[in-house]
């Protein structure tokens, strides 16, 4: 499995359009891997999980074609990770073949609603509804696409809907733990990951080196509760890559600060860009 983490920032990107705070000016002064866009990630060039703002930004700053993606799979309804206004662009005069193999958005009820409301209310394409179709998902129930298995879990997110985290497997058996935005996971979650042998485990962090963020979100902290806890279930063992993703400027923390906070936890540390194979 070939991951690709096209953004790897939370919902304000970093640095922040409109903030000036210290985290902000040393990410633009330090340049690199601290300037983050908003997150998503592309499974063997074929998988897109969230459906963000900068997905056009994706598609050129690294060279991908999007025309071909059938698939794409949404944590939750949160603009950062779903804005369902540029769907509209796989379809006519936007697109010119879009409904030449059908694009399927996989997403929980409120995203499901969001996509009516862009087809009844924003929709001025000729054919969407040929173009781009959705499939309401919901936590523990599996759902297959070519080439992958997919279970969606629950996250610790935002009360007002049924945030996902997911196990993905593909063929060849390997699976995947991806798990942003959540906080430590909720007791049905680690229930369902009881016997599940993991290959890759993706993590959120977007409160970097805050001692108490475990709930809607994690820090560093709750990073190695969460990991400390899969090594105990049996689920992972030191040789798993542990990546820690989706980071906020008032996590305190620019990319080799976090590598350094991170050394003795073996973490990866995702970047825009970043490719890992398992």
């Amino acid at each position: 499995m070939k991951l690709h983490y096209l953004g790897t920032a939370a919902a304000e990107g970093w640095p922040a359009m409109f903030c000036d705070c210290i985290n902000c000016q040393r990410a633009r002064e330090a340049k690199g891997k601290n300037y983050r866009s908003r997150p998503q990630m592309l499974i063997d060039k074929k998988l897109l999980v969230d459906f963000g703002p900068d997905t056009f930004y994706h598609m050129m700053k690294y060279d991908l074609d999007f025309s071909g993606i059938r698939h794409v799979i949404l944590t939750h309804s949160h603009t950062d990770h779903f804005y369902s206004t540029e769907l509209i662009l796989r379809a006519f005069p936007y697109a010119l073949h879009g409904n030449q193999g059908k694009m399927t958005v996989y997403g929980n009820e409120k995203c499901h609603w969001m996509f009516l409301r862009t087809l009844e209310v924003e929709d001025d394409s000729a054919n969407m509804r040929d173009c781009v179709g959705f499939e309401e998902i919901r936590a523990f129930v599996p759902f297959e696409i070519p080439g992958y298995h997919i279970t969606p879990l629950h996250a610790v997110h935002d009360p007002k809907e049924e945030c996902l985290i997911y196990l993905i497997r593909d063929e060849e058996g390997k699976t995947l733990l991806y798990a942003n935005d959540t906080g430590v996971f909720p007791e049905d979650t680690w229930q369902a990951l009881e016997g599940i042998k993991l290959d890759c485990v993706s993590l959120d962090c977007t409160l970097g080196k805050d001692p108490t963020m475990e709930s809607g979100h994690m820090g560093l902290q709750a990073n190695r509760s969460v990991v400390e806890k899969l090594k105990k279930m049996d689920c992972i063992d030191d040789r798993t890559p542990v990546v820690l993703t989706h980071f906020s400027h008032n996590g305190g923390l620019l990319h080799e600060e976090l590598e350094d906070a991170t050394r003795k936890d073996d973490f990866l540390i995702a970047y825009d860009g970043m490719v890992l194979e398992f």
